[in-house]
């Protein structure tokens, strides 16, 4: 799929494929995820290239099978919290409000309007909108944004629980170390570095070793084993993290 405002490209013919469960669409400003969602959301369109979705075309999708929580929402600033998500519980097909406002912890403020929230909890608020009606997939934009650490470690625990029943898709410029996601794309430039599933996942890790001379060994023992037995002493040896891997692409 490719799309171009003038001269910029801002998706240059991407493809990729996300799995059941938990996905992550990650990126810096300017690689191309907001305009990803746009299309997706039909707000704009792409010049060349289609997408899928549950092995639809996506102009095809219902009201009820996806659904977007998007970084920047204009709300008006009387709607009040309960009512809003009961409103779109109803639209959707299936009011299961209570229980998402009882996910996201959001009971405590069922009753005020959406001014009279804090900044964390706007964000939880518009994210916790997304699950009401119970959409087989959510795509999430910028989720984490304005939330605290605390309230962030409770939503992933949300999305690891309900990624059992849907499937959810971050994108975002931030990545939450998270085990257990399914697949991962990582955009740069309109363009897709990497595109990973399941077990190519799992398999990101090992060990990384800093030398004082600034060189750096990584997942190769025989190296390792090799510089020490010459009287080399690593500065460090730590193990190679997901965030580790996907900061030699930037």
């Amino acid at each position: 799929m490719s799309k171009s405002y003038g001269d910029t490209k801002a998706l240059d013919n991407v493809s990729f494929k996300l799995s059941e469960g938990l996905s992550f669409i990650l990126g810096p400003n300017g690689s191309g995820k907001t305009t990803f969602i746009k299309i997706l959301s039909g707000i704009t369109y792409p010049d060349a290239g289609e997408i899928k979705v549950l092995g639809k075309d996506y102009g095809d999708l219902t009201k009820g099978e996806i659904s977007f929580s998007f970084e920047k929402t204009n709300l008006s600033p009387s709607i009040k919290v309960g009512e809003y998500l009961s409103a779109i519980g109803e639209w959707r097909g299936e009011d299961n409000s209570r229980e998402v406002m009882e996910m996201f912890e959001l009971r405590n403020v069922e009753s005020k309007r959406f001014s009279e929230l804090s900044q964390g909890y706007k964000r939880r608020f518009l994210v916790a909108s997304a699950f009401v009606g119970s959409p087989k997939v959510v795509f999430l934009d910028e989720p984490f944004s304005n939330v605290d650490i605390v309230a962030k470690k409770r939503m992933m625990e949300v999305f690891m629980e309900l990624k059992r029943e849907r499937n959810i898709v971050i994108v975002s410029h931030v990545f939450t170390n998270i085990e257990e996601i399914d697949s991962l794309v990582v955009l740069y430039n309109g363009k897709v570095l990497r595109n990973l599933h399941g077990k190519e996942l799992q398999d990101i890790g090992g060990f990384k070793a800093v030398f004082s001379d600034g060189s750096v060994v990584v997942n190769d023992l025989d190296e390792l084993v090799e510089r020490i037995r010459n009287g080399q002493r690593p500065v460090s040896i730590k193990p190679v993290t997901l965030e580790d891997w996907l900061m030699d692409f930037f």
